[in-house]
């Protein structure tokens, strides 16, 4: 199981890193390591199911920070390379995030809140999206949010998507 995790986020990882450094031109590549994972996952039906009800919820709360200009993409609302990042992170939720599901929900939400705006400041760094506002503004404004999202979308699989 641990080298399976192992698998699952460094996979995430090479996803999370192609869109940083190629954006648009890591859509094929990146759609290939988001099917590499949906083979190799153990809970397949489970994954598929996740994609489908967590990337509306993530790709809508992704537009209306857009809309509300909490943060800005080259391309308008946000590219297409987000939505292959944002499979590729759902489908960790089951393997190498699964830990999450097994903390206290107000844990788990607190570490979204702490570390997940991390990711989008590494993405402004390297300029492939940007905030107006000040950094401490953004980390919290956005991490609340996206934290809340995160967390119903990890209790959507635990509550209804969950094999039984």
């Amino acid at each position: 199981m641990i080298s399976r995790s192992i698998i699952n986020f460094a996979l995430f990882q090479g996803v999370w890193f192609m869109a940083l450094l190629l954006e648009r031109n890591s859509l094929i590549p990146a759609l290939a390591v988001v099917a590499l994972m949906i083979y190799l996952s153990k809970q397949r039906q489970q994954d598929s199911w996740l994609l489908l009800c967590g990337l509306p919820l993530a790709l809508g709360y992704e537009w209306l920070a857009s809309s509300l200009n909490l943060l800005a993409f080259k391309e308008s609302p946000f590219p297409l390379w987000l939505a292959v990042l944002w499979a590729a992170l759902l489908l960790t939720i089951n393997t190498s995030m699964q830990f999450l599901q097994k903390l206290p929900w107000y844990i788990a939400w607190g570490v979204c809140v702490l570390f997940a705006p991390a990711s989008y400041y590494a993405g402004m760094r390297f300029e492939v999206l940007n905030t107006e506002l000040v950094l401490w503004q953004f980390w919290l404004v956005y991490g609340l949010g996206w934290a809340s999202m995160f967390m119903a979308i990890i209790a959507i699989n635990k509550r209804f998507l969950a094999a039984e």
